[in-house]
């Protein structure tokens, strides 16, 4: 990266040659950053990032960070995930669904470097000292608070997803010092979220945020599973934010089933057969 951004650099404007040396001085810090707290760690606007980015070649600075990830699993003697394709109109189907795919491997391994093992123990930790659990999401988040809620049954008490606001301001209103929240938010900026956090928090509760640092969210968490993704919004561009987000909540879950207690494995096995029940005999 560094060689790459060395045969640029006189092209560069006074501002992209802050980014860059910026990038080039702290990769492993580029690669938790997003465009926002990069952009004020160099001193310039958003916009003059993603135009760094631009000047190496790259669609954005989510495609940078993959690319630092790329170099660096390559330095650990580890194989890089396949560079993920940008989806265009006119591409055949099937190169377009092989690019879906590459792109949430891309992004999985990205994922997978930042995440904070500690974090993600000090958060199941809570969640099975818990006598009350509430996980609580918006919009696509509220599919992720739901199956959630449905593995954390088996390990933890009282557990309940709520993805209507309203229902979780009620909710905030009746915690006390033995409740736990689960706060999900790829932003950390939702604004009804983020307000039931913050009386959760006033309550007593314990606040986990699995969110973006420096967040508004993150700031009302008591433990933050730091989550740093960036979510494309084009047209034709995957979605591969929730997957990341997914798999940040199953090493949640799989955390809290290493620490559940053993009669957690009886309540699974019930749970397991009361669905089983539900099934048509094939």
């Amino acid at each position: 990266m560094r060689d790459r951004i060395a045969q640029v650099l006189d092209r560069l404007s006074p501002a992209e040659r802050k980014v860059a040396e910026l990038v080039a001085a702290d990769p492993a810090g580029t690669m938790a950053a997003t465009v926002a707290s990069l952009a004020r760690a160099a001193g310039v606007s958003e916009p003059t990032v993603v135009r760094f980015c631009r000047s190496l070649g790259y669609e954005g600075f989510a495609d940078l960070r993959l690319a630092l990830n790329r170099a660096d699993a390559v330095a650990e003697g580890t194989a890089p995930p396949r560079p993920p394709r940008v989806i265009e109109a006119g591409m055949p189907i099937a190169e377009a669904t092989g690019a879906v795919f590459d792109s949430a491997i891309a992004s999985l391994t990205a994922a997978r470097r930042q995440l904070d093992g500690a974090a993600v123990e000090r958060a199941a930790i809570a969640l099975v000292r818990a006598g009350r659990v509430e996980v609580w999401g918006l919009g696509a988040a509220a599919g992720l608070a739901m199956d959630l809620a449905h593995r954390l049954m088996a390990t933890c008490r009282g557990v309940v997803a709520r993805h209507d606001p309203d229902a979780q301001a009620l909710a905030a209103a009746t915690l006390d010092g033995e409740s736990v929240v689960l706060c999900l938010s790829l932003t950390g900026r939702s604004r009804a979220v983020v307000q039931a956090a913050r009386e959760a928090a006033a309550a007593g509760a314990t606040v986990i945020a699995l969110t973006r640092p420096a967040s508004p969210l993150a700031a009302a968490a008591t433990h933050l599973v730091s989550c740093v993704v960036e979510e494309r919004t084009a047209l034709r561009a995957p979605l591969t934010s929730r997957l990341v987000q997914f798999a940040f909540g199953d090493a949640i879950c799989v955390a809290v089933a290493l620490l559940a207690p053993p009669a957690a494995e009886a309540r699974h096995a019930r749970m397991t057969e009361a669905l089983e029940s539900r099934r048509i005999a094939p």
